[in-house]
C-alpha cells in the first residue's frame, strides 16, 4: 500500500510541475453562433503547441440599417461557421447596437422580427422572415425601406445576385408593397430597389447628357472617362464623381468597394451620351482604402465599359 501511495505522489508532482508559472488555461474553442474574437498566436504559442489549430478569424459584412431615414451601411463581424449572406442578415434583424444608436442608426425592420429560414438556389438567396413593415394608405415608405435594407445586406458580400424575400412563407416584394398580388413576386435584385435611394447631381454640373430620341446613334467604340476621384485622392465626407461617356449605353452604376465587398452604390438611370456627375455622401463607419467603380452597361450590342480608382477614405 505504502509503495502505491508513494508512486501516486510522485505522478501528482509531475503534473504539477508540467504546468509552472507560464502555464495557462487557454479555451479556443467556439460555440455555435459566438462571435469569433480572437488574438493572433504568438510565436513562441505556435511553436509550442503545434498540435492546436489557430481559431479561425471572424467574417466581415456591411449590415445596411437607416441613418437619418436614408440606407447607409455599417460594418460587422459576424460569426464563424455560417456563410456571410446568411450571418448579415441575422445581423441586420438583430437591429442597431448601442453604439451605432448614438450615431442615429435606426432600421425599419419591425423589433423582434426573426429569420424563419435562409436558403439558396445558384445565386439566388430566399430569405423567409416573421414580418415586415405594414403599409399604410399610400405610405409605402417604410416597406421599400426594409426590403432595401434585406437586399442590400444579403448582396453586399457578392455570390448572390438576387433575394427572394418571403414573410411567413408568402412571397414579399414591390407588388406587395403597393398592394398588388404576392403570387408571382420575383426575387429582388439591387437594380430593382435603387430608386429608393435616388442619384444627386452636383451642383452646376451638367448632370447626365442624354441622347435625344432624334439623335444620330453613336457609332464609335463606348468609352468612359473619370475625372474624378483621382486615384490615391484622399476624401473626407463626401464623394464627388464626375466623368465622361461616349455611348448609347444604359444607366451609369457608380460602386464604392472596401475589401471587394460593396459599401453602398449610386445609379444614374439615364442613357449617357457626354459629361455625368454625382455626389455619394460617404457612412461614417467608412475609413481607410476604397475602391470607386463606375460601369457603363452595354446595349443593343454594344459592350459593357467600366473603370476604377482607388482612394483614401478620413474619417
Amino acid at each position: 500500500m505504502t509503495r502505491v501511495l508513494a508512486v501516486l505522489v510522485f505522478a501528482l508532482l509531475l503534473l504539477v510541475g508540467c504546468g509552472g508559472a507560464n502555464s495557462e488555461v487557454r479555451d479556443e474553442g467556439l460555440a455555435a453562433g459566438d462571435r469569433a474574437v480572437v488574438s493572433p498566436a504568438t510565436a513562441t504559442e505556435q511553436t509550442s503547441t503545434p498540435a492546436t489549430p489557430a481559431a479561425p478569424a471572424p467574417g466581415v459584412a456591411f449590415v445596411y440599417l437607416l441613418r437619418y431615414n436614408q440606407p447607409e451601411p455599417t460594418r460587422r463581424s459576424v460569426p464563424v461557421g455560417m456563410s456571410v449572406p446568411e450571418s448579415s442578415m441575422r445581423e441586420l434583424l438583430s437591429g442597431p447596437t448601442l453604439a451605432e444608436m448614438t450615431l442615429h442608426y435606426s432600421t425599419a425592420i419591425p423589433e423582434g422580427t426573426r429569420l424563419l429560414s435562409y436558403s439558396r438556389t445558384g445565386r439566388v438567396a430566399i430569405v423567409d422572415i416573421s414580418a415586415l413593415p405594414a403599409v399604410q394608405g399610400d405610405n409605402d415608405s417604410e416597406a421599400l425601406l426594409a426590403l432595401y435594407q434585406i437586399v442590400y445586406t444579403v448582396t453586399a458580400a457578392g455570390g448572390i445576385d438576387a433575394v427572394q424575400v418571403r414573410v411567413n412563407g408568402r412571397p414579399y416584394g414591390l407588388s406587395s408593397v403597393t398592394g398588388g398580388s404576392s403570387a408571382l413576386e420575383p426575387p429582388l435584385t439591387r437594380a430593382d430597389l435603387s430608386f429608393v435611394v435616388a442619384a444627386e447631381t452636383l451642383p452646376g454640373s451638367t448632370g447626365c447628357a442624354v441622347a435625344k430620341e432624334d439623335a444620330p446613334p453613336y457609332g464609335g467604340v463606348p468609352m468612359l472617362t473619370l475625372v474624378r476621384p483621382k486615384s490615391g485622392e484622399t476624401v473626407t465626407g463626401t464623394l464627388q464623381v464626375r466623368g465622361t461617356l461616349q455611348s448609347n449605353g444604359g444607366p451609369i452604376v457608380i460602386r464604392l468597394l472596401q475589401d471587394e465587398l460593396e459599401v453602398t452604390n449610386r445609379i444614374i438611370d439615364e442613357q449617357c451620351r457626354g459629361r455625368f456627375a454625382a455626389t455619394i455622401p460617404l457612412p461614417r463607419t467608412l475609413v481607410g482604402s476604397v475602391d470607386v467603380e463606375v460601369i457603363a452597361p452595354g446595349t443593343d450590342g454594344e459592350p459593357a465599359t467600366s473603370i476604377r480608382q482607388t482612394i483614401t477614405v478620413e474619417g
